[in-house]
C-alpha cells in the first residue's frame, strides 16, 4: 500500500491531514472538534470537513456534548474500533496463528494451525485457510487488510523472507506468494516478528509515548527491533535487530552459521527444548511449552534451563542497552515468566547508573502474537488512511 503525503496539492494535504486527525483521535480521544483543531494547528472549517466524512463512514462517533463553562457546547468525537479490522498472521516454527484485530490493536478472535515447518506453498494455504475463515467471522465489518509476521531477516518493501532459519526459508517472496493466494484485493503487508512486535507496542502497547525503545523478541528465533517514537528502525539491508547470532557464551552449542555460544544456539525456545531432551525431561520432538509446564509444576532441572536462558537474555539486554540506551526494553516470547532473572542479570552487568525497572513484559496480552502481526497493517493505516478509504 502506497502512502501519498504530498502536502504540495489539495488531495495531498487533505490525505495527511485526515491521518493526522484519526491518529489524534486514537491517542488522546475522545476529543471535541475544537481540541483537535488546536492540536493540529488547522481551522475549524477543515477539522469540520475531515472529521464530517469519518463520522458517516463509522470510522468516528459523536460522544454526548460536553455542556457548562459557557459557549456553545461541544460535542467530543471517537474512534470507533470494531468498525474496521485487520488480520494478523504469524508463521512460527511449530503453528501459524492468525487473528482479527480492532483499530485499537485489540484482538476479538484467533485462530491456529498446529504444524511443523514444511513446504512453504503448504504453510501458505493454511494460512490462506486461517484468513477466509477469519473474513468470514468478520461478517459486515469491512477488512483492511492482512500484517503478516515471521521470524529471522525479512525485508518489508519487497516483502521476501531473506533467511528465517527456524523455517529453513530463504529468499522466499512471501507478500506475493500470500497475495496471491489471498486475491488481489487483499492488501498485505510483511515484515520481521520482532518489528511486529515493536510496531504494536508504540502504537498500542506500553512503549506508547517513548521516545526510544528496545523491542526482545524469544522464540524459536531471537530477535530484536529499536523504536524512535512510533519509527521502527529497519536498517540499510532491513537486518536491523538480529541478534542471533551475538556471542553470549565462549563456548556452548553449535550454531548454523558455525559459531558456538551464540544467543540463537543458547537460548532460543528450540535450543532449550533440545537440552531438555538431552536431559530426559521431554521427548525429542517435544514442544517448548511441555518444558515450561514442567518448570510451573515443580520441577528443579526444567526450571533450572529455563533460569539459565533468562540470564542469556539478560545478557543480550545488557548488550541492547549500552548500544542504544533506550528508554524501555520490552521483552515479549516464552522468557516472560522469568522477565525478574532478564532483569537481574542485565542489572548485573551494566551496573548501577541502570534502572532495571525500565524493563517491561509486552503489554500485548496472551494473543500477542496476532496483535503484533495485525499492527503492521494498522501502522500503515494511520499512515495514510485514505489509501483505504473511498470517503466522499
Amino acid at each position: 500500500m502506497t502512502v501519498t503525503d504530498d502536502r504540495r496539492t489539495p488531495a495531498g494535504l487533505r490525505r495527511a491531514n485526515t491521518a493526522a486527525a484519526l491518529r489524534a483521535v486514537l491517542d488522546e480521544g475522545p476529543l471535541p472538534r475544537a481540541d483537535l483543531s488546536e492540536r493540529l494547528g488547522l481551522a475549524a472549517g477543515t477539522v469540520s470537513r475531515i472529521v464530517s466524512p469519518l463520522v458517516v463512514a463509522g470510522l468516528l462517533r459523536e460522544l454526548p456534548a460536553l455542556t457548562g463553562g459557557g459557549g456553545r457546547p461541544r460535542v467530543p468525537v471517537d474512534l470507533v474500533p470494531g468498525a474496521r479490522y485487520a488480520i494478523g498472521v504469524h508463521l512460527g516454527r511449530q503453528r501459524t496463528t492468525a487473528g482479527l484485530v480492532d483499530l485499537r490493536g485489540r484482538v476479538h478472535e484467533v485462530r491456529t494451525h498446529e504444524r511443523g515447518p514444511g513446504p512453504v506453498d503448504q504453510l501458505l494455504a493454511g494460512a490462506a485457510e486461517l484468513v477466509a475463515a477469519l473474513r468470514k467471522e468478520a461478517g459486515a465489518t469491512p477488512v483492511l487488510g492482512v500484517g503478516v509476521a515471521t521470524g529471522g531477516w525479512v525485508e518489508p518493501v519487497t516483502g521476501v523472507v531473506v533467511d528465517n532459519e527456524a523455517l529453513g526459508w530463504q529468499g522466499v517472496p512471501l507478500r506475493s506468494l500470500l497475495t496471491e493466494a489471498l486475491g488481489t484485493d487483499v492488501p498485505v503487508v510483511v515484515d520481521s516478528g520482532a518489528r511486529a512486535q515493536a510496531t504494536a507496542e508504540v502504537w498500542f502497547g506500553c512503549a506508547r509515548g517513548a521516545e526510544t525503545s528496545v523491542h526482545l523478541f524469544t522464540g524459536n528465533v531471537i530477535d530484536a527491533a529499536l523504536a524512535m517514537g512510533r519509527r521502527v528502525h529497519t536498517g540499510a539491508r532491513a537486518a536491523a535487530g538480529a541478534v542471533g547470532h551475538l556471542p553470549i557464551r565462549a563456548s556452548g552449542p553449535a550454531c548454523a552459521c558455525g559459531r558456538r555460544g551464540v544467543l540463537q544456539a543458547v537460548a532460543s525456545d528450540r535450543a532449550v527444548t533440545e537440552a531438555a531432551a538431552a536431559a530426559g525431561l521431554v521427548d525429542a520432538d517435544a514442544d517448548f511449552a511441555r518444558v515450561g509446564e514442567l518448570a510451573a509444576s515443580g520441577d528443579a532441572t526444567a526450571d533450572a534451563l529455563l533460569r539459565e536462558r533468562a540470564r542469556h537474555i539478560g545478557a543480550a539486554v545488557a548488550h541492547l542497552v549500552d548500544l542504544f540506551d533506550p528508554g524501555l526494553v520490552v521483552l515479549s516470547g516464552g522468557v516472560l515468566p522469568y522477565a525478574d532473572e532478564v532483569r537481574a542479570e542485565a542489572a548485573r552487568l551494566i551496573g548501577r547508573s541502570w534502572n532495571p525497572a525500565c524493563v517491561k513484559a509486552t503489554a500485548l496480552g496472551p494473543h500477542a502474537l496476532a496483535a503484533s502481526s495485525g499492527a503492521l497493517l494498522l501502522a500503515s493505516y494511520y499512515a495514510d488512511p485514505l489509501a483505504y478509504e473511498h470517503l466522499n
